[in-house]
């Protein structure tokens, strides 16, 4: 995993355990769950509500630096390599080896129909795709295989 996925993850967990943090606090100044709970229960939470909050400074001090690895001459940046090892991986795994269409990349990644052609349109103005005019799926690669990263997230059955 490189850094931007590390600093993603930190991020994204310390935002979760903020939140279970946060609901637990809040629970425990609820007055009327507060009169029905064990002292126990309540013990309980608490060091539960401090052990979170140890964590989170533990991964605050531990973070990566955030600072984006280099990108080597002419080499895609992190998510212009997602997209080409997306474009790879779906024509791998299909018979026809068609590539994806919009609707795949913006289910995949996330994106509308707008960013999606954007990102294309840099994929292609950079050299590493070339896209066929009035052919459907017309994407070819043009980047050399071992240029490309590997998938982050598994490709689903398609």
């Amino acid at each position: 995993m490189n850094n931007d996925s590390l600093l993603n993850v930190n991020i994204a967990a310390r935002s979760m355990l903020a939140e279970a943090s946060a609901r637990l606090r809040a629970i425990l100044q609820e007055e009327h769950i507060a009169e029905e709970t064990p002292l126990e229960a309540t013990d309980a939470m608490e060091f539960a509500i401090d052990a979170i909050d140890a964590v989170i400074a533990q991964m605050k001090a531990c973070r990566p630096t955030g600072k984006k690895p280099a990108i080597p001459p002419g080499g895609p940046t992190h998510q212009q390599g997602q997209f080409l090892a997306f474009i790879r991986e779906y024509m791998m795994r299909n018979h026809a080896g068609v590539a994806p269409t919009h609707a795949n990349f913006q289910q995949y990644f996330n994106l509308t129909a707008p960013s999606v052609n954007s990102m294309l349109v840099r994929l292609e103005k950079r050299g590493f795709i070339r896209r066929i005019p009035h052919q459907a799926r017309g994407i070819e690669l043009i980047i050399t295989p071992d240029r490309i990263p590997p998938l982050e997230r598994p490709l689903r059955r398609m």
